[in-house]
């Protein structure tokens, strides 16, 4: 099997690989309430410790509603790929995702999360893609939060996909 190659609509970005360094980053592990979404817990917590930026691991948990999608090819437009259709798993156990947080085009907080789910506690089936998570709600067991804050993520618009795209930016931890 040969390696699949992506022709993207734009001119190639000089840096293919994009870092951000800060001189100490903070830790914060909390639980997420049951009954918020991702978005709605997550976006608090960032704020409370004033943060603009970060990037966040989910330890487990569960989801009383989980909403996730993939990636598909999209022939017919200007970008190589876009999200395939909205799959609905609920109750689900939160396995475990990773994501980057950070101010999207118009500034407002946003988040890309990718996580795999299990549709229940001992013989689930498993589910992994991009969590959507403004519809994803956490279930009464709640959902264990790794935040890191110092460096994160900036929505900035890519010529070469022609999506805009998170790419890393330092930040100033919180006192």
């Amino acid at each position: 099997m040969s390696a699949r190659h992506l022709q993207q609509p734009g001119p190639t970005r000089p840096d293919r690989v994009s870092t951000a360094t800060t001189a100490r980053a903070q830790h914060v592990l909390a639980y997420l309430p049951a009954g918020q979404t991702l978005y709605e817990s997550l976006v608090t917590l960032f704020e409370a410790h004033g943060a603009r930026h970060g990037a966040f691991e989910l330890l487990g948990g569960d989801l009383s509603t989980a909403l996730y999608m993939t990636s598909v090819p999209n022939p017919g437009g200007l970008q190589v790929a876009t999200y395939g259709p909205r799959t609905v798993v609920g109750p689900a156990v939160l396995v475990r995702a990773t994501g980057s947080y950070g101010p999207d085009l118009a500034g407002k907080p946003m988040m890309h999360v990718h996580g795999i789910l299990a549709e229940n506690w001992t013989d689930g089936r498993a589910h992994a893609g991009h969590l959507v998570p403004d519809s994803c709600v956490v279930g009464p067991r709640r959902v264990r939060a790794l935040l890191t804050i110092g460096v994160g993520f900036a929505q900035i618009a890519d010529a070469e996909t022609a999506f805009p795209l998170l790419f890393p930016v330092a930040a100033a931890p919180s006192p």
